[in-house]
């Protein structure tokens, strides 16, 4: 069964988005009309996401009549327009735990401008309600600006009077579309379905010019000129860093040349401590790709390579399809990477901490080659291993393991929101895995769910694979009593499915 998500509209949205499909196949889309909403509770039941697309014009079709008139004050309308929030989220949160999607309120749509020229429109009642809204929504909750979307696709383009006076629907059929592109991306974020890394090519993406011809004092890069471009691209790539994508550089060049533009040149941006790995040599680019994907203990699925030369990105097309491959352009690069989905804000701890993890790998690589078994390398990592019950703090990362781990899971996925309904409810009990060694702190490495006798819940991160962490996981569940998993098959789990049974689980296999 698929996931379920309610939209909440006071305008007739749904036969225009039924005409663009809406994120896929398996999601029911549910459509409740505003005024419909106090008979239409039980069907939040069992909802992934709740989205709340109300329009202003049609909330207050007079607004603008009634401040002139001098029957309303500025106040009374956002006061009330607060109030109405206020008592739609509050009765809405009591019937579901869902992920709420607010659309802010826009005021575009007035056509005042046409005598009075483009001031503002209800001496800013909208923007002050939306203000009011954002900072009353929970850090879960996500808040879309409606009025942004609206300037990115041109209020021209974004209105059409046919479908406001002919169906109540004030937009056009180009920005409905755009309207359930966003709603895809927020899907997907919510079940952390994204690219994990980044590869990048450094001449003519990170610098112009060629390093090798030009050295390190004629490439462009910098805040005017030529090489404002580069510099403007590296500004972007450390906020994907601080959102928790992995960087990584793949360049035919020579590594100590590489290292030295990072660390010298005053026009970089992207610092050596960005690059969880870099891969600098005269090798061919699909090879250096799966050796970065080794290098990281990830897979290439999940990884997406920037270069300019359509050489290069034709080639890892055809040898290595499943990474996303972009060629970069100035003006268009930004848009091919729209396969990043991503929580908004970022922190700058846990993008330090994963980096330092994935280098301090080939120190692990150096000592496991030193040592003559597995054991002996396992028992010189000196490994603490910490199992306690999860807390409410670590819910996030707890889903983002369910969400986005593939090889040593046993294919559940919950979202936060679930995962807090697990937390709480009784015989259930969460477990979060903890892992540190020599070199370094790893954090929560995976998650375990138990309900009496059978394992629901068992991922643990491809970061942590090779130590025997897994067995150590089987273990702790059979010793509480574990006799059975629920087992989902993924594209890469089988092994995780053959070592349960070996340890004598019973595996309940769904599709």
């Amino acid at each position: 069964m698929g996931d379920k998500i309610v939209l909440i509209s006071n305008i007739a949205l749904e036969p225009f988005l039924r005409k663009r499909p809406i994120i896929s196949s398996d999601v029911a889309f549910v459509f409740v009309p505003y005024e419909e909403l106090e008979a239409s509770y039980d069907v939040f039941q069992n909802a992934d996401m709740v989205v709340f697309f109300l329009n202003f014009d049609a909330l207050y079709p007079n607004a603008i009549n009634e401040m002139l008139s001098k029957r309303l004050e500025v106040e009374d309308i956002a006061t009330d327009a607060l109030t109405r929030y206020r008592t739609l989220l509050s009765s809405v949160k009591t019937a579901t735990n869902a992920k709420i999607i607010w659309f802010g309120f826009e005021d575009y749509g007035y056509d005042t401008d046409i005598v009075c020229g483009h001031v503002p429109v209800l001496d800013g009642i909208v923007d002050r309600v939306n203000g009011l809204i954002k900072e009353e929504l929970s850090g879960e909750d996500v808040y879309l600006d409606l009025k942004s979307m609206i300037a990115e696709n041109g209020i021209s383009k974004a209105y059409s009077r046919k479908n406001k006076h002919r169906w109540g629907v004030p937009y056009s059929q180009e920005f409905v579309t755009q309207i359930a592109v966003e709603l895809d991306k927020q899907y997907s974020i919510h079940h952390g379905k994204t690219k994990k890394c980044l590869v990048l090519d450094c001449d003519n993406v990170l610098w112009g010019g060629i390093l090798s011809e030009d050295k390190i004092g004629g490439i462009n890069l910098g805040s005017s000129g030529t090489g404002r471009e580069f510099q403007d691209f590296q500004r972007f790539l450390v906020t994907l860093y601080y959102h928790g994508v992995i960087l990584a550089v793949c360049s035919k060049n020579d590594e100590a040349d590489v290292l030295r533009v990072f660390r010298e040149h005053s026009g970089m941006l992207l610092r050596e401590e960005h690059i969880a790995c870099f891969l600098c040599n005269w090798r061919d680019k699909p090879h250096n790709i799966r050796a970065i994907a080794d290098k990281l203990n990830i897979g290439t699925e999940s990884m997406v390579f920037v270069d300019d030369s359509p050489f290069e990105i034709e080639g890892v097309k055809a040898l290595l399809p499943e990474v996303e491959a972009v060629l970069y352009d100035r003006d268009s690069v930004f848009e091919g990477l729209r396969c990043f989905c991503l929580r908004s804000g970022g922190n700058n701890a846990p993008s330090s901490h994963r980096t330092e993890i994935y280098k301090t790998n080939e120190k692990r690589e150096a000592l496991r080659v030193s040592c003559s078994s597995l054991e002996e390398y396992i028992a010189s990592l000196h490994m603490k291993l910490d199992i306690h019950v999860g807390k409410e703090s670590e819910l996030g990362r707890l889903s983002e393991l369910t969400q986005r781990t593939n090889r040593c899971t046993n294919g559940k996925r919950y979202t936060r929101e679930q995962l807090r309904d697990k937390l709480c409810a009784s015989p259930y009990k969460l477990y979060s895995v903890s892992l540190s060694d020599r070199f370094s702190d790893f954090g929560i490495v995976g998650v375990i769910g138990l309900c009496e006798k059978n394992v629901d819940l068992f991922s643990l991160s491809c970061r942590a694979l090779g130590r025997k962490i897994e067995d150590d996981m089987i273990g702790f569940s059979k010793a509480n009593g574990a006799e059975s998993i629920s087992f989902f098959a993924t594209s890469k789990n089988a092994a995780l499915c053959e070592m349960l049974e070996a340890y004598g689980l019973t595996v309940n296999a769904f599709v």
